[in-house]
């Protein structure tokens, strides 16, 4: 059992120095033929040793290492919850949530049923699209940068289109008149 949990020691302290150093050499850092790899073992029982002498005859360390476990149970929310509720008071508790649960439990019960739309290959192929999409996005937004040019051209070309018609009419209207008059001179100087 302990050569088992030797090798999942190591096996940690493995992964970890490969996320602390990554791809560099670590044997620069600290070269194992410099050292003894039992030092840091020797030195941590050194500390605990020196640790367990110093507070040997006080007893008010002793005390707070007995104190701090008590809290430590103190705080657990476990332990407060059997301090403060009677099993009364959690049944009524429950009851009074009793609406609430079973909505959640609606709830589960339709996330469960949906479970498999959610894995369905549809929705995991999904990020293998979204550069596609992205392209299309773009592609939309230039067609539509390109239809709000046109839009303003249109809207140009009708204002020149109505102010020509405009002006048109207006000289139609003008000679209109003048040819009025001019008939009506000519009609008055035949009478």
């Amino acid at each position: 059992m302990a050569d088992h949990e030797l090798d999942a020691l190591e096996s940690r302290l493995d992964i970890i120095e490969n996320k602390v150093f990554g791809s560099s050499e670590k044997d620069a850092f600290y070269p194992k033929d410099k050292k003894r790899p039992d030092e840091c073992i020797e030195k941590l029982a050194n500390i605990q040793e020196k640790i367990s002498t110093a507070t040997k005859n006080k007893k008010r360390i002793a005390e707070i290492y007995r104190k701090s476990r008590e809290v430590q149970k103190y705080l657990d929310p476990a332990y407060t919850d059997e301090m403060t509720m009677s099993d009364e008071a959690k049944e009524e508790v429950i009851i009074a949530e009793e609406e609430f649960l079973r909505d959640q439990a609606k709830h589960l019960e339709t996330m469960e049923e949906l479970k498999s739309t959610l894995d369905s290959e549809h929705l995991k192929s999904t990020p293998k699209f979204t550069e596609k999409f992205e392209a299309l996005s773009q592609i939309q937004i230039k067609q539509q940068d390109q239809t709000s040019d046109l839009t303003d051209e249109a809207r140009k070309l009708l204002a020149t289109y109505n102010n020509i018609i405009s002006l048109v009419s207006r000289q139609f209207v003008h000679w209109d008149e003048v040819l009025t008059s001019i008939e009506s001179k000519t009609t008055k100087t035949k009478d």
